[in-house]
């Protein structure tokens, strides 16, 4: 999980070490080391860890970790899905820039914070399983969270055409006489999907258009360009955009529908790829409470449960502060 500090590492070790029987102890307290001969004692380095938020957070992580790994362990699947992930990666730096491509794929991993390709690719399957363990619990309480998502999102379905240009700055004659033709053709009872079929440079001609239920999660700003999201965003059903210039063309959208159950339908076979395992950055603490965990320690307990009441307590204040 990203985010963990070395102390977490400490805190996970002195949890072992507590669990197992220590071949030297005092007073019936165990003894990690020894300095100048005076003892530390593990209870006395978790004292000091625990006591500190970030020391707390190690281990709520730490526990979380444990859960996931328990009911969400790594397999074959998530690592072919990882593998995978990461030969596209490959292939689309080796298409854009050729012989520097090792050199600048090892540029953006670095500044990532990832010593090579094979700790990204670890980072993904651990990512894998962590949205296993948010999925369940989506599935699980699917009214609940997409009743949620449809308030905070405001997803719509949307159609798109696509005029790829070279230089969008500078468009050649033929591009231009394409988007005029586009728009005429807009302007008559031809269908968008039949346009964006027979004329769009978009992948998604192949689906007459359509991109499915778009949101603020679904980065088109990557893909198209920031002013082709904000529009996606803010179009009222049943119309169509004005000429949009993209990254790498120009764009004509159509929002198919802002229905809440028609989207709802889209959405209820639940998948990895799913917007509502993406909307919400606290889902992990939704889904970390709907496990019955047992404590051995009262102490422990409730500093994992204050970190995670803090986590939905700063959920709610963030809600407040967008209204």
């Amino acid at each position: 999980m990203k985010g963990k500090q070395l102390c977490g590492i400490a805190l996970a070790s002195v949890l072992i070490l507590s669990g197992c029987s220590s071949t030297v102890q005092e007073n019936g307290k165990d003894v990690l080391a020894s300095i100048d001969g005076k003892n530390v004692l593990a209870d006395d380095v978790y004292t000091s860890l625990s006591s500190s938020k970030s020391g707390q957070t190690a281990l709520f992580n730490y526990v979380l970790e444990k859960l996931v790994n328990e009911k969400f362990p790594i397999n074959d699947d998530m690592k072919e899905n990882a593998s995978q992930i990461v030969e596209n990666i490959e292939a689309n730096y080796k298409s854009q820039y050729g012989d520097e491509a090792q050199t600048q794929l090892e540029s953006a991993l670095a500044s990532g914070g990832y010593k090579d390709i094979e700790a990204y690719e670890e980072s993904l399957i651990q990512s894998l399983q962590y949205s296993e363990f948010v999925k369940k619990y989506v599935k699980d309480n699917f009214d609940k969270v997409y009743d949620d998502y449809y308030k905070q999102e405001s997803p719509r379905i949307m159609s798109i055409i696509k005029i790829a240009m070279n230089d969008v700055e500078n468009p050649t004659n033929e591009e231009k006489e394409k988007l005029k033709e586009i728009q005429n053709l807009l302007k008559t009872n031809k269908s968008f999907a039949d346009i964006a079929t027979s004329y769009s440079d978009d992948s998604s001609k192949n689906a007459k258009g359509n991109i499915g239920v778009v949101d603020s999660t679904l980065g088109l700003t990557n893909k198209y360009g920031e002013n082709v999201e904000k529009s996606a965003l803010s179009l009222k059903e049943g119309k169509v955009s004005q000429s949009i210039k993209g990254t790498d063309g120009y764009y004509f959208l159509y929002c198919v529908s802002t229905d809440k159950a028609k989207i709802k339908e889209e959405l209820k076979n639940v998948d990895i790829d799913s917007p509502l395992l993406a909307y919400d950055n606290y889902l992990m603490y939704f889904a970390f409470n709907s496990y019955k965990l047992t404590y051995k320690d009262n102490n422990i307990k409730k500093q994992i449960e204050s970190i995670v009441n803090e986590a939905l307590k700063a959920r709610e204040e963030e809600r407040g502060k967008a209204k």
